[in-house]
């Protein structure tokens, strides 16, 4: 079983003790992006457990950036291609990323009966 930690929301601490129990690998549950909102104490889902349309936003956005930034120091400011299309370029591949991952989330989650986020109880006070 994977150690909680207890700096994350209660929320997420119970989130991911359901997902621990459920079976489902910390990759899953807990993507590095995901670690370090909890960490700042950001109360986000967990990816498995998010809605398709935060899921596609949240994956879509960090790819775009880390993609675009890595085409643009590897390959594209050696080129002539105009910065609009590399722009569009990126956030092409965000949104179809983004879509992606957000389509096989929900898949894993309802594969395994998982609740939604929202669906969730509220994390026990302490």
């Amino acid at each position: 079983m994977n150690i909680v930690e207890q700096r994350y929301p209660p929320k997420v601490q119970a989130a991911l003790r359901h997902l621990d129990a459920a079976g489902v690998q910390r990759r899953h549950s807990a993507p590095p992006l995901h670690r370090l909102l909890w960490r700042m104490g950001i109360n986000a889902p967990p990816p498995i457990l998010a809605s398709v349309a935060s899921n596609a936003l949240l994956m879509g956005i960090w790819f775009a950036l880390g993609w675009g930034v890595l085409m643009w120091l590897l390959v594209w400011r050696n080129t002539s291609l105009p910065s609009a299309l590399a722009v569009s370029s990126a956030l092409l591949a965000g949104v179809l990323f983004g879509l992606l991952m957000a389509v096989v989330m929900r898949v894993m989650r309802l594969r395994r009966g998982l609740p939604l986020w929202r669906d969730l109880p509220a994390a026990p006070s302490r």
